[in-house]
């Protein structure tokens, strides 16, 4: 969850903001000379070059047509687009996931994503609505009103991340019914409430705007059942990828003798399922 994140989610209505879904939520910084001399030498070819998502700088190679794709993982390659799989009922999910597939772009869809506002749960462009996209170099922005509509699409869009995540069986819809299967939330849950609780809470008191808070803030990767993922990450800043642990998936604490990197811990090789609290009872 940009756990992540998260997983930052996506809501037609946008469109009654004033703006769409296309909007640049995180604005990240242009790479400087220095973070781009950093990226680690390139040992295989590649098809094509991207930049790596989020807020890395160093080129990464881009994923083809029928590879696994989502908004953490590297960008599809031009012409195509991350799709959640057809008939999906949680599209957003797969997606924050990596669990959707780079697909070549549907006709008309380009011209009209950006027209109408579609709704961006069917698909995720890394150029458009990537929850931690640069600005386009030359794109000019329009102060404290862009920052709002900024915080207004955060907040809808994290709305709708809680809601998919948290969405379960189809039941029959009386008041009966909903108290006795509401599930309650877990802890990597509540911990989500209290970040968007957090976001909602925002407003706009200078010209930067309030998204600059967000990069401290640590939004919980939550999976589909609401435990914590094994890894967590903090956001990328200045072009530097953001530090990531590994946590219990019931607990959400850092996994003793677990390394703390820029880059993957290889989470599995230190949990260890029947030492989890919630295996152990």
């Amino acid at each position: 969850m940009l756990l992540y994140i998260g997983c930052t989610l996506l809501l037609a209505c946008v469109s009654i903001l004033d703006t769409s879904l296309g909007e640049v939520v995180f604005r990240c910084p242009s790479c400087a000379a220095e973070r781009q001399a950093g990226c680690p030498e390139r040992r295989t070819p590649c098809a094509e070059l991207v930049r790596e998502p989020g807020c890395g700088c160093c080129p990464v190679c881009a994923r083809q047509e029928g590879e696994t794709c989502g908004v953490y993982t590297a960008r599809c390659s031009t012409g195509l687009r991350c799709y959640p799989k057809p008939g999906s009922e949680v599209p957003l999910q797969e997606l924050v996931q990596g669990h959707g597939r780079c697909g070549r772009i549907h006709d008309g869809e380009s011209k009209g994503s950006k027209e109408n506002g579609a709704d961006s749960a069917e698909f995720l462009d890394h150029s458009e609505v990537s929850l931690t996209e640069a600005i386009p170099e030359g794109r000019k922005t329009n102060g404290q009103r862009n920052e709002a509509k900024d915080l207004a699409v955060i907040r809808l869009r994290q709305t709708e991340q809680e809601r998919q995540m948290s969405k379960g069986p189809k039941q029959p819809h009386t008041p009966e019914v909903s108290k006795r299967t509401r599930p309650k939330p877990s802890l990597c849950q509540k911990q989500l409430d209290q970040v968007l609780e957090k976001i909602s809470m925002m407003h706009i008191h200078d010209e930067k705007g309030p998204l600059e808070f967000l990069y401290t803030m640590h939004m919980p990767n939550c999976d589909k059942q609401g435990l914590y993922n094994l890894k967590q990450c903090k956001m990328s800043v200045n072009g530097q990828r953001g530090e990531c642990w590994c946590v219990s998936p019931s607990t959400g604490k850092p996994i003793p003798n677990s390394p703390v990197m820029r880059g993957d811990p290889e989470c599995n090789l230190y949990y260890n399922e029947n030492e989890d609290p919630k295996n152990s009872k």
